[in-house]
């Protein structure tokens, strides 16, 4: 384990430096106040019975400093590093990447767009949280789309940042600054976050910086005999830097009226050595260089107006620029430019999507006879402009450039226009012991690609195209007795078409038919105009106990997708067929690829949770996921993630200490659960699909506050040094020795294990 320590020591010395008076740090109540106020946020945002919600608070006991530490502890949720473009993406219920919805504070981030995934030229992310700037993380299991918009098939999660008034008394002037150093051990991070909050008179501002320096995630292995190629069972060397500002400022014009402002500002780089993937002649060495980039700005109001029409009116605007940028260079041993070698070559990939958005949302609460509603509706418009570029540049052996080419687009540069209405009532009748919601949203979108000379389209499929989307979901809770409920929920989700899923490259080839001389033009692959938007239908049942000591809840589930749009194979007849030789035989067709709604998958599950307080000093709580999918053709779906559970003992014998031990577990992965079989009936199971055999996994951590301005945590993760592998990282991962495609042996397996016994740290200073 390396130990960087230049954030760590600077961020220490500035806490030794500081004024020692301070508010008191959160004690176990304070905590569970903020929980349940988050809870009822988010309860006003979404009407799904299946949300869990982490608090800024739980982000900080469990040092959380990545997405995949922060849902760790939640079964059935996964997110993984993937390597050199970091995660592949949320995981819920077996759905991941576009089809779960991202919102941060309302608004969307960006849509996934990848090259060809074998080179690992480039992959654009959907964009960077920081996990300091949250308020709470919110994972809604189930179709919200009512809430979460597009994408939020299988689930959704709803990041909600920190206000001003999070750090402040609750009335009149004040200032809080806060001091925070961290390390973690299994990417060798350091971090540190300097936050600053005001209010004076009508003005709340707030400041969150926080910088991050780290390197790859390791595994289990520190050694490698393979330095470089399949063999190598280190992971590549990262050296990666983050930084994101977050800043506000609220005016309390009135009682009533509050105006507000906002920039947020992420910068993310790392820089890669691909040792993996180099190989004599071809690649001699390979480096990567990749940005994420994200702006996002916006204003607010809102109107506590208290008439006839609504209780509270929010006016928001937004504008989101994010920019991901690869650079592969590579010190080449073939192939060169004038015969002579070695040289240089570069591939520049980048991505850039502006989205600006416009909503309204209102809240109404009203009595009907015995009938208390909470009613909430609103309307949105947005549009999310999507450009990609690719620029190929080649020296000679003697360090002059040979040539600079502009690749085709991946996809044409877009605009989709987007807009959305909506409506949902939530009516508690019988003295609140019956609940029933329901909600409905209607969706339109128009996409205008542009065609030009860096997007040639020889299939003529490219071309503007509208469609529009409703969405729906009803629910039922009856709390038959005093600590005993039942819950129901029916959702439709859906998913737009993202412009990668539209308007992927386009080829034609031109042949000559030997039968007439004429030339014939054949299609390789074509776009789609006539894609629909994918749909999911969410069925679940639950049953809920709840005490002052003791919570348990037991869920069931069936989720059905329809229109998964996936690559297919077609066939493309020719009238009076063609020779490809003189004396070759006479063909009538020639498949081509396009992407179609030819997928159907169902989903179908088991959850449980349960959290109990044996005395002041001792809780616990233990929660379980199990699921299955099936794909139309009675194949497994792959992306399920294997049964899970996690049981958690806490002992805080006062405000001052407390130490938690989490003990992960996980089943393996079968191969009646992981294979796939092909249009001739072949079946072929994931290479590495043994090495998913299932693990226990025990974490230790803690934290005492020294007094009331300063407060350590730390952790021990993975105390036992279990070697083990994630379903999720290795699954993707192919065998053999084309070093080329990132292809691995039995000993570059290795690079994909998790990280042994690790430890991390973070001290925070208030005042």
């Amino acid at each position: 384990m390396k130990l960087s320590l230049s954030l760590l020591t600077l961020a220490v010395a500035a806490c030794l430096a500081a004024p020692a008076h301070a508010e008191a740090p959160a004690d176990a109540s304070t905590l569970d106040t903020v929980r349940v106020e988050a809870e009822r946020a988010q309860r006003a945002r979404s009407a799904n019975q299946n949300v869990t919600v982490l608090t800024a608070a739980d982000l900080d006991a469990e040092m959380a400093n990545t997405m995949e530490e922060a849902i760790r502890y939640i079964p059935g949720v996964s997110i993984v590093d993937m390597g050199r473009f970091g995660d592949n993406g949320f995981n819920i219920r077996g759905l991941e990447s576009d089809r779960v919805a991202i919102t941060v504070d309302g608004l969307s981030l960006g849509e996934s767009v990848e090259t060809a995934r074998s080179y690992e030229f480039f992959r654009g992310g959907r964009g960077d949280v920081d996990i300091d700037t949250l308020k709470s993380l919110a994972v809604v299991k189930g179709a919200d789309s009512i809430s979460a918009g597009s994408g939020a098939l299988g689930g959704a999660v709803v990041f909600t940042t920190k206000d001003p008034a999070d750090y402040l008394n609750p009335a009149g002037n004040d200032t809080h600054v806060g001091i925070k150093a961290g390390y973690s051990g299994a990417n060798d991070e350091t971090m540190g976050t300097l936050t600053f909050a005001n209010r004076t008179g009508i003005v709340e501002s707030m400041l969150v910086y926080t910088r991050r320096e780290g390197h790859e995630t390791e595994s289990y292995y520190d050694t490698t005999n393979d330095r470089t190629g399949v063999g190598r069972r280190t992971p590549d060397p990262v050296d990666s830097t983050r930084d994101n500002l977050l800043g506000k400022l609220d005016l309390q014009l009135n009682e009533a009226n509050t105006l507000g402002f906002m920039y947020e500002r992420g910068r993310a780089t790392n820089d890669v050595d691909n040792l993996s993937r180099v190989y004599a002649p071809g690649y001699l060495t390979r480096q990567g260089h990749d940005t994420n980039d994200r702006d996002r700005y916006g204003a607010h109001y809102q109107w506590l107006a208290e008439n006839a029409v609504f209780d509270t009116l929010e006016a928001q605007l937004d504008r989101q620029v994010t920019e991901s940028r690869g650079i592969t260079t590579i010190t080449a041993g073939s192939g060169c430019p004038g015969g002579a070698i070695p040289c240089l070559r570069s591939e520049n990939r980048s991505t850039e999507q502006t989205l600006d958005r416009a909503a309204l949302d209102f809240t109404k609460a009203f009595s009907t006879g015995g009938a208390q509603h909470d009613l909430v509706y609103g309307m949105a418009w947005q549009q999310r402009d999507v450009d990609f570029t690719a620029v190929d540049s080649r020296w000679n052996a003697a360090g002059d450039v040979a040539s600079v080419d502009v690749d085709p687009r991946q996809v044409p540069k877009t605009d989709v226009d987007n807009w959305n209405v909506y409506l949902r009532d939530s009516v508690r009748l019988f003295d609140e012991r019956l609940t029933l919601s329901a909600g409905a949203r209607y969706d339109r979108y128009d996409y205008s690609p542009q065609v030009d000379s860096t997007f040639v389209d020889r299939t003529g499929t490219v071309r503007d195209v509208s469609f529009a989307s409703p969405s729906w979901q009803v629910g039922a809770e009856f709390r038959f007795l005093p600590a005993h409920s039942l819950w129901a929920q029916v959702g439709r989700g859906f998913r737009a078409p993202s412009v990668a899923d539209m308007y992927s490259p386009t080829s034609a080839t031109t042949l000559i038919n030997a039968q007439t001389g004429q030339p014939l033009v054949f299609n390789d692959t074509v776009s789609n105009p006539d894609l629909s938007s994918e749909k999911s239908l969410n069925v679940e049942l639950g049953y809920r106990w709840s005490t002052d000591t003791a919570q348990f809840g037991l869920s069931v589930f069936r989720d059905r997708y329809d229109n998964f749009i996936e690559y297919s194979t077609l066939t493309q007849q020719i009238p009076g067929g063609f020779r490809t030789t003189a004396r070759g035989p006479i063909l009538y067709e020639r498949a081509y690829t396009m992407p179609t709604n030819a997928g159907q998958v169902t989903v179908k599950g088991v959850e449980m949770e349960g959290r109990v307080q044996f005395n002041d000093a001792w809780s616990a709580r233990l929660a379980a996921s199990y699921s299955e999918g099936k794909k139309q053709n009675g194949d497994p779906l792959e992306s399920i993630v294997p049964a899970s559970a996690v049981l958690g003992v806490r002992y805080a014998p006062s405000a001052v200490w407390n130490v938690t031990a989490a003990v992960t577990h996980a089943a393996a992965k079968h191969a009646d659960d992981a294979y796939t079989t092909a249009a001739n009936g072949t079946v072929s199971t994931p290479a590495w699909l043994d090495k998913a055999d299932g693990y226990t996994v025990l974490d230790l951590f803690g934290s005492w506050n020294i007094s009331e301005q300063w407060r350590v945590s730390a952790g021990i993760y993975n105390l036992t040094n279990r070697e083990y592998y994630l379903w999720q990282r290795v699954r993707g991962v192919y065998q053999g020795s084309n070093t080329l495609y990132g292809y691995v042996n039995d000993e570059g397996i290795g690079r994909y294990s998790e990280p042994g016994r690790n430890a991390r740290i973070t001290v925070a200073f208030n005042w």
